[in-house]
């Protein structure tokens, strides 16, 4: 593609971007000083057209952008931006404090990308590994139910609501919970061997089916079905023009109401780096009206998991490309302060 087309397709996605209307010839030469006539923009656009990168919408003169023109525009025009100065500074001082409730931290950045793009924002929880314990304490709630409340030795906090299989008093659940602190203090629940599940049986020999309850609660999920996505900004999202047609809303609402999706969805873009996914390079029909921004955040030094913006494929994609790694690079500082 010579100079001038690649000028003109970038002119015709600004411009669509900005609008959400077709763009003429008439309207890139007026606006974007590109030294040509609208008639040689005119032929430029019908070259372009014919190369595949951009379409004529049926009910209108003007072009819009095809998968293809966003990916070479993505690929190739796109010009980097950074967030402005004073959202920088906020978004670091909201994160700036120790992390001792990752959910909250979590569901903090999905509303952050949500409010900044006006679309869907999608925040995955860490993988699950073996956690070493720090402390532990079961507080009773009600007659047959308890907080138990794990600090790990990285730093995190967990919470798990249990069900107890018969009523306990604070003192019974107070002592469970120094047994299991000075007995699994500095272990990963894989490295309690039979010896010390036999000792601590033996211990809290009349705590027995509440220390069964325990020690279920703090095993991890077994496979990542339990690891939730944090969807924020449906709302915002269905603002678009894209997304007035009721029809269309609604299949792309079903699908991020499917947890396991969601979890596909980000599954397939894996890798530390930036992963931009325009329309049909979805896996999913129902998207393939959207794009995909993704980015991994750290957990440990590993790989922990994915945020995303999903939006119409008319998206700033610099500045949401910009704000998605700025935001994973602060989760994962505020997760590597939080294990220090």
């Amino acid at each position: 593609m010579d100079r001038r087309k690649q000028q003109v397709l970038k002119a015709v996605v600004q411009d669509y971007v900005d609008t959400a209307e077709p763009v003429g010839s008439r309207t890139l030469a007026r606006k974007y000083g590109l030294g040509v006539s609208p008639a040689t923009i005119r032929n430029e656009m019908a070259d372009l057209e014919e190369m595949g990168f951009l379409e004529q919408p049926h009910t209108s003169a003007g072009r819009i952008p095809s998968d293809r023109g966003y990916r070479f525009f993505v690929d190739v025009l796109m010009d980097a931006v950074t967030p402005p100065p004073e959202l920088v500074e906020r978004l670091r001082r909201m994160y700036a404090e120790r992390v001792d409730q990752v959910g909250r931290l979590l569901r903090q950045t999905a509303q952050v990308l949500s409010e900044a793009t006006d679309c869907l924002a999608l925040v995955e929880s860490p993988r699950v590994e073996p956690v070493t314990f720090r402390h532990l304490q079961v507080l009773p709630l009600s007659e047959r139910r308890a907080l138990l409340l794990l600090v790990t030795e990285e730093g995190l906090v967990q919470q798990r609501l249990v069900e107890l299989p018969e009523p306990a008093s604070e003192n019974e659940l107070q002592r469970i919970s120094s047994v299991l602190t000075r007995r699994l203090a500095g272990l990963t629940l894989d490295q309690v061997g039979r010896t010390v599940l036999q000792e601590l049986y033996d211990e809290l020999a009349a705590c027995g089916a509440l220390l069964d309850v325990a020690l279920e609660a703090l095993r991890p999920p077994a496979a990542d079905v339990d690891r939730p996505v944090f969807v924020l900004g449906t709302r915002r999202l269905f603002r678009q023009p894209e997304f007035q047609d009721l029809e269309r809303a609604q299949a792309v609402l079903g699908l991020v109401e499917q947890q396991e999706l969601v979890r596909e969805l980000l599954g397939r873009q894996p890798g530390d780096e930036l992963v931009i996914t325009i329309g049909h390079e979805n896996p999913y029909p129902d998207l393939y009206d959207c794009s995909v921004v993704s980015a991994s955040y750290r957990l440990g030094g590993e790989v922990a998991g994915r945020i995303a913006v999903l939006g119409p494929k008319r998206m700033h994609y610099a500045r949401v490309s910009s704000l998605i790694e700025l935001l994973a690079q602060l989760l994962s500082e505020a997760f590597e302060r939080s294990v220090r």
